[in-house]
């Protein structure tokens, strides 16, 4: 699993598996993810990461690995436009 990547305010780095922008409501905040360079990525606060990281992707009622992961470094930089893919 990736490190933690934290912003100025302590929120921590998610993407999506897949680029669909949508957004999560968790403990009273609603956490947009939005697409930016082919990323599906939103800041998350600390306290509300087990809750997203328990959401499973689902097919045929059967559920299966999870929809959001840990952003990595280059993520991060690629989607606030610090670099270049």
């Amino acid at each position: 699993m990736a490190e933690k990547q934290f912003n100025e305010h302590g929120w921590v780095a998610v993407k999506h598996y897949q680029t669909i922008p949508h957004s999560v409501s968790i403990n009273g905040y609603e956490y947009a993810f939005i697409v930016r360079c082919n990323i599906c990525f939103s800041w998350i606060r600390p306290d509300d990461l087990d809750k997203l990281f328990a959401i499973k992707r689902h097919c045929c009622g059967d559920s299966y690995n999870p929809r959001y992961r840990l952003a990595t470094e280059q993520d991060v930089r690629i989607w606030t436009g610090v670099s270049e893919r």
